[in-house]
């Protein structure tokens, strides 16, 4: 059952009379003068991100310091290791969440801050930020996977359509090859993170080539690696990467050309590449002279099926969290969990809210609008499934066997690499 949602009111003013009565921390005290901040957001992304928080200062009184990494998942735990955790962190794996939340590092979210939470976002999410019947996080932005991007001036001088089918985007990569274009752009690069873009392919892979049940069965570890079914799919994404002609610089790009750097040779005079599969925060590491739009520089196109159903979305996104009990903390995390905090981003692109309560026409861009349009008529809509598993594997294992299967390791090799970093029970 979803408790009523009680307003904010109490926590901001508890949240300021706090701040008033604490400008000087007394040694005893665990306030924070400031709230410090961690995740995953840098470049554009990270100076969006500080909008918010700046207006949860002008709200509230609290100041916030913001710092973001690639390489989130390894640096939260060594701050964590290191007993120097952030007060408030924005996870992008819920499976480090979770575990966290069961280590007792996390602190559960009082009642405002979990109601909002309950009421406010659909069942899928809030289960996934649900650790042993209590609520730790609060989702704050959601961000479309199952895209590509493609330059639409390109397709209509060279006659190409935009492939509503699997089979009829193996055929027009085919033509692209034949006309003299190489298909794809690709690059994993990602500091700490490197290999997230490879098992995304693969995990919109075995949505597309089994369906939803098996993914949910393989995401959870039921089904191994070394399932013939997820094996497929690894083959299906060699197809595409390692198949010499596919990929703009081969082998060689994909480990080294940084993951949202990729597109860009995409709007040189020739194109370098025709095709990108790429999320939706794309947008805010375009260069700033390229235009988005069906008359633009560049627009997208969700990922075709491989059946006759309409094409399942993969999603990823950032869940906020504390390490804190202080009512600063809660009240940044109850703040983040209202509709009206992604307003600020929302303004200036690049931001798409998993609140049920957001009001679609706040968005900046069509783009943004269409993928509100998307995420809220999908039939199958899932979590990015390397987010979901152990860290040992979602964040280790996965990562490191797709960079080895791109460098030429035999895969049945990789996928044993791969099951091997599941704990042992």
């Amino acid at each position: 059952m979803r408790r009523t949602m009680r307003t904010l009111t109490m926590w901001i003013a508890m949240a300021l009379a706090a701040t008033a009565c604490s400008s000087t921390p007394t040694a005893d005290s665990n306030i924070e003068p400031t709230l410090r901040v961690f995740g995953n957001h840098r470049g554009a992304d990270a100076e969006a991100f500080r909008t918010v928080l700046d207006e949860f200062t002008r709200q509230t009184g609290i100041e916030t310091s913001y710092v973001g990494t690639a390489a989130f998942a390894t640096r939260i735990q060594e701050r964590v290791r290191d007993g120097d955790p952030p007060d408030v962190a924005l996870f992008p794996q819920p499976a480090i969440l979770t575990d966290m939340a069961r280590a007792g590092y996390l602190t559960a979210l009082d009642g405002d801050a979990a109601a909002a939470v309950e009421e406010g976002y659909a069942d899928w999410a809030v289960d996934l930020v649900t650790v042993d019947q209590e609520v730790y996080g609060a989702w704050f932005r959601i961000s479309l996977k199952s895209l590509v991007w493609y330059p639409p001036q390109v397709f209509a001088a060279q006659g190409y359509e935009v492939p509503t089918t699997w089979d009829e985007l193996e055929a027009l990569t085919s033509q692209m090859v034949g006309d003299g274009f190489t298909p794809w752009c690709l690059g994993m690069e990602s500091f700490g993170a490197t290999g997230w873009v490879g098992t995304d392919w693969v995990e919109d892979l075995v949505l597309r080539m089994h369906g939803p049940a098996v993914y949910d069965q393989w995401t959870s570890g039921e089904i191994p690696f070394t399932d013939e079914r997820i094996e497929a799919a690894f083959a299906e994404f060699g197809k595409v990467a390692l198949q010499p002609g596919q990929v703009a610089g081969g082998r060689r790009a994909i480990l080294s050309v940084p993951a949202l750097a990729a597109i860009n040779p995409m709007f040189n005079d020739p194109p370098g590449c025709l095709l990108t599969r790429q999320a939706s925060f794309q947008e805010g590491e375009l260069p700033e002279d390229v235009t988005i739009g069906p008359e633009g520089d560049v627009d997208i196109f969700v990922l075709p099926p491989m059946d006759t159903t309409t094409a399942p979305l993969l999603a990823s996104g950032e869940v906020a969290a504390t390490f804190s009990d202080s009512e600063e903390a809660q009240a940044l995390v109850a703040f983040l969990a209202n509709p009206q905090s992604g307003v600020p981003w929302a303004a200036v692109g690049g931001y798409n809210s998993p609140h049920l309560g957001f009001d679609p026409a706040v968005y900046s861009s069509e783009l943004e609008r269409r993928l509100d349009s998307l995420l809220r008529s999908a039939e199958v809509v899932r979590f990015d499934g390397s987010d979901l598993m152990p860290p040992t594997v979602g964040t280790g294992t996965f990562w490191s066997g797709i960079i080895d299967y791109v460098a030429g390791e035999p895969l049945d090799s990789v996928l044993d690499d791969i099951q091997a970093g599941y704990p042992d029970e």
